[in-house]
C-alpha cells in the first residue's frame, strides 16, 4: 500500500501543476472548454484517489472545490479576477492539504474553513443565479382572470383525521460499474457526498446499508468486477437536488435510483449494515422485517503501515482526519520518454560491439593491429560522450515545476504587501538536471519574495512615476553557451545605489571612503546582513535573503548578473550549468599537481610578459593586459604547492572571471588539455579547502582539484582593498 500510495502523491504533484497551469490560463483571459476541463479534471482526479486511502480531509475540500468548479464547467460562472482569486487560494490549500498527507505539517484549521466558505458562496451566487435564471424565463403573459362570487368555507368535520402526512426520508441506492473504478472513482467519494448533503440540514445523519448478496466465494472473485451495492437513507430535509448532485460526476458509470418513504431493508440474508463505528457490520432479519438502520459516520479506514509483524498496538495517534500517519520516507522518482531510453540501449548495444572489437584487436599481433586499436579507442569515445549525452537526456527535467510554484510566491507575497502583482513565466520547457531543478527552488523564491518587497513601488507610487498600479515580474529561462540562463525581471523602481551605499557604509560593510563602481554596488546587496529594509517583516528585513542566494547559485557553480535602472526596474541574471555532474575543465600544472579549471570561467590565455607586471607597496603584483590592471594570482603560491611566488619564464596567465564580471590573472606552469571530468565533492570525502570547490579522478587514476574560480577572486580582491581608484576601475573592467 505504501508503493501504491507513493504513486498517487507523483500524480497529485502532476494535477497540482496541471491545476496551476490551467487556473494561470483562465488568469490571462483563456476560458476555452479544454482549460477548464483540465482543471476541473486535476480536483476530480485528486479527490478520487484520496478517497480510496481514506484522506477524509482531502476528499472533503476537493469535493466542494470541485462543486464550485462544476459551475465553471458548465458555463454558469463567468471566470471573472475575483473567482480566479478564489480558485487559486484554494488550489494553495489543496496543495498544502496533500502535503499533509504525505507527512508534512498539518494545515491551519482556520485556513481550510475561510477557503472552503469562499468555495461555497462561488456555489451558492451560482445556484441563486440559476434560480433567477429560471424565474426569469416564467411566462410573463399570465394574466389572472377575475371570479364574480365569493369562496364559502365547508367544515366536513373530518378535525384532525386527515392531517398532511409528515415528510418522508429520501432513500438512495446506489450500485457502482466497473467503468467507475477504472477510471479512479471509488464510492467512498459518494458516500462522502451523501454524507455531506444530510450534513447540510439541522440534525443530519446518514444510515449506509452495503448489500453484499452478489458476492460470490473468495476463490472465485474477479478483483476488477463490482459485486456491491448501497443502500442510504437522508433526512426528509435533504431536497432530491441535493442528492442527484452527487452523482453528476459519476451518472454514466454508476445506477442510482432515488425514492421517498422508509421502505423496508434488503431481503437478502446477507445484506449488512454500517454499525456504528463504521466498521462492525449486521446482517438483516431473516424474516423480512426492517432491520434497525442506525444513524452512522463515513469513518476512514483504519492505517496501513508497511511494517514486520508485530503486536497490534492498542491505540494510533490521531491524524487530523487522515488515515495514515507513519510512511516511508519519500523515494525520487522520474518520468521519461520512451524514445530516449531506446536510444540509450541502441547506444549500449554499440558500445558492447565495440568492447567486443577492442578485444578481437588485442589477440592479435599484425602490424595493422595498433593502428586499428588507437581507432577503436576514438571510436569507442566518441559512443562514450554520446552515452553520457543520453542519460544526461534521461536526467533532464523542464524548469516548469519550479516556476509553477513561484506563483504561489508571489500570490503569498504579494498578499502580504497589499500590492497587485503579476507573474509571467517564459522557457518553462527549458531543460536541465534534475538535480539542479530541485535546487532552484530556495534561490528562486527568495529572489521573487526581493522582487515584490523591495522591487516593485506602492500602487500610489506606482501611479504618482505614470506607472500602472499592477506590477510585473518577469521569470524566465533558457539555452545559452552550454549553460541555463534564468532571469528575474522586474518594472519596479530599480535600485538605489546611494542608499545601498550608504547602508553598506553605516553596517561596516565597505570602508566610508571606498570608491564602488555601480556593478560593485548592487553585488552589495548579497552582503550578509546587508537589508534595505526599515523594519523586520515576514518577508524581509534581516539580511540573509540575498546572501542565501548567491551561497547557493556559487554552491551550484553558477554566477549572478545585477542591471538595474533607477525608476524602471531590476534583473537578475541566473547563469548555471546544465548538469552538476559533469564539468567542461582545463587541465593545468601549477606547483607540480595537475588541476582543473571550469572552462566557462576562463576568458583567454596568454604568454606571461615581465615588463607588464608591476609591484605594489603591500607586496602584491599587478599586471597590464591591453591598459587594464588586474591582480596577478600565482596559483601554486597561493595553493601552498610552491615555494616561490615569482613566476617563471615559461608561465602561463589564465584571465579568469566572476559572476560579477571581475577579473584576476592566475599564473600557472603550464596548460595540458582540455577534458570533461566528473565531480566528485571533496568535502564529503576529504574536508573543505580554501579555493577548491571539488575533486575529479583522471584516466590515470590520480585524484585532481577543481578549483573554485570565484573563491579565488573574492581573496585577491579582499587583498588589494587600498589599490587606487584608477587601479580599482581597471580591476572591475
Amino acid at each position: 500500500m505504501d508503493d501504491i500510495l507513493q504513486v498517487f502523491f507523483q500524480e497529485c504533484e502532476e494535477q497540482l501543476l496541471e491545476l496551476e497551469r490551467g487556473l494561470s490560463a483562465l488568469s490571462d483571459g483563456d476560458s476555452g472548454h479544454e482549460t477548464i476541463n483540465a482543471v476541473f479534471r486535476a480536483v476530480h482526479s485528486i479527490k478520487g484517489g484520496a478517497a480510496s486511502f481514506g484522506l477524509e480531509n482531502l476528499v472533503r475540500f476537493a469535493h466542494v472545490f470541485e462543486s464550485s468548479l462544476d459551475g465553471l464547467r458548465s458555463g454558469r460562472i463567468v471566470p471573472t479576477h475575483d473567482i480566479i482569486k478564489i480558485f487559486l487560494k484554494a488550489m494553495d490549500v489543496l496543495s498544502d492539504l496533500v502535503a499533509e498527507a504525505r507527512g508534512g505539517p498539518s494545515v491551519d484549521a482556520g485556513r481550510i474553513a475561510e477557503s472552503r466558505s469562499e468555495l461555497e458562496a462561488v456555489i451558492g451566487k451560482d445556484k441563486e443565479e440559476t434560480g433567477a435564471a429560471t424565474e426569469d424565463a416564467a411566462p410573463q403573459d399570465f394574466v389572472p382572470v377575475p371570479v364574480s362570487f365569493e369562496p364559502v368555507p365547508v367544515d366536513f368535520g373530518f378535525d384532525d383525521a386527515f392531517a398532511a402526512p409528515a415528510a418522508e426520508p429520501l432513500v438512495v441506492t446506489f450500485r457502482p460499474q466497473a467503468a467507475m473504478y477504472e477510471r479512479g472513482d471509488d464510492a467512498r467519494n459518494i458516500l462522502i457526498g451523501l454524507a455531506d448533503a444530510a450534513k447540510a440540514v439541522p440534525d443530519g445523519e446518514i444510515a449506509v446499508t452495503c448489500d453484499t448478496s452478489d458476492l460470490p466465494p473468495f476463490d472465485e472473485l474477479v478483483p476488477d468486477r463490482p459485486y456491491l451495492s448501497w443502500r442510504v437513507v437522508l433526512p426528509a430535509e435533504v431536497s432530491d437536488e441535493s442528492a442527484n448532485a452527487v452523482f453528476d460526476w459519476v451518472s454514466d458509470v454508476c445506477e442510482f435510483t432515488l425514492s421517498r418513504g422508509n421502505d423496508p431493508q434488503p431481503q437478502d440474508d446477507e445484506a449488512v449494515t454500517a454499525g456504528e463505528d463504521g466498521a462492525e457490520l449486521k446482517k438483516t432479519p431473516e424474516d423480512g422485517s426492517p432491520a434497525p438502520v442506525p444513524q452512522v459516520e463515513i469513518a476512514a479506514p483504519p492505517a496501513v503501515v508497511a511494517s514486520p509483524p508485530a503486536p497490534v498496538p492498542t491505540a494510533a495517534p490521531a491524524n487530523n482526519g487522515n488515515a495514515r500517519s507513519v510512511r516511508r520516507p519519500e523515494q525520487a522518482s522520474i518520468r521519461v520518454d520512451l524514445h530516449r531510453i531506446d536510444d540509450l540501449m541502441d547506444l549500449v548495444g554499440e558500445l558492447v560491439i565495440a568492447q567486443a572489437a577492442i578485444e578481437s584487436l588485442c589477440r592479435r599481433n599484425d602490424s595493422t593491429a595498433q593502428r586499428e586499436m588507437a581507432e577503436s579507442i576514438t571510436s569507442m569515445k566518441a559512443l562514450t560522450r554520446d552515452i553520457q549525452d543520453a542519460v544526461m537526456a534521461v536526467r533532464a527535467q523542464p524548469v516548469r515545476s519550479v516556476f509553477q510554484r513561484m506563483q504561489r510566491v508571489v500570490r503569498e507575497a504579494s498578499s502580504m504587501t497589499h500590492k497587485d502583482i503579476v507573474l509571467t513565466l517564459e522557457g518553462e520547457d527549458t531543460e536541465v538536471d534534475r538535480t539542479l531543478v530541485e535546487k532552484l527552488t530556495d534561490p528562486l523564491t527568495h529572489m521573487l519574495r526581493n522582487a515584490v518587497d523591495h522591487g516593485i513601488e506602492s500602487a500610489e507610487d506606482r501611479l504618482a512615476a505614470g506607472k500602472p498600479a499592477e506590477g510585473h515580474i518577469l521569470l524566465s529561462a533558457g539555452h545559452r553557451s552550454g549553460r541555463i540562463l534564468i532571469t528575474i525581471k522586474d518594472d519596479g523602481g530599480g535600485i538605489n545605489r546611494e542608499r545601498v551605499l550608504a547602508i553598506a557604509v553605516k553596517r561596516g560593510i565597505v570602508a566610508p571612503d571606498a570608491v564602488l563602481t555601480d556593478d560593485e554596488i548592487n553585488n552589495l546587496i548579497f552582503a550578509p546582513g546587508f537589508s534595505t529594509a526599515a523594519t523586520v517583516s515576514d518577508l524581509s528585513g534581516r539580511g540573509v535573503g540575498m546572501d542565501v542566494v548567491k551561497q547557493a547559485i556559487l554552491g551550484l557553480g553558477g554566477r549572478v548578473t545585477i542591471h538595474s535602472v533607477e525608476g524602471e526596474g531590476t534583473t537578475f541574471c541566473l547563469s548555471l550549468p546544465l548538469t552538476l555532474a559533469v564539468l567542461d575543465g582545463m587541465l593545468i600544472v601549477a606547483g607540480e599537481s595537475t588541476m582543473v579549471i571550469p572552462i566557462s570561467s576562463v576568458v583567454e590565455t596568454m604568454m606571461i610578459n615581465p615588463a607588464d607586471i608591476y609591484s605594489l607597496p603591500d607586496g602584491s603584483r599587478m599586471v597590464s593586459i591591453r591598459g587594464n590592471c588586474m591582480p596577478l594570482i600565482p596559483l601554486g603560491f597561493k595553493l601552498g604547492l610552491s615555494t616561490s611566488d615569482k613566476p617563471s619564464a615559461d608561465a602561463v596567465i589564465l584571465i579568469v572571471e566572476n559572476e560579477s564580471g571581475a577579473r584576476v590573472a592566475l599564473v600557472v606552469d603550464k596548460i595540458c588539455d582540455q577534458a570533461q571530468v566528473v565531480i566528485k565533492s571533496i568535502e564529503k570525502n576529504y574536508r573543505q579547502i580554501p579555493g577548491v570547490s571539488a575533486a575529479t579522478i583522471l584516466g590515470d587514476g590520480s585524484v585532481s582539484l577543481i578549483l573554485d574560480v570565484p573563491a579565488l577572486i573574492a581573496s585577491a580582491i579582499r587583498n588589494i582593498d587600498t589599490r587606487s581608484q584608477n587601479t580599482r576601475s581597471g580591476l572591475a573592467a
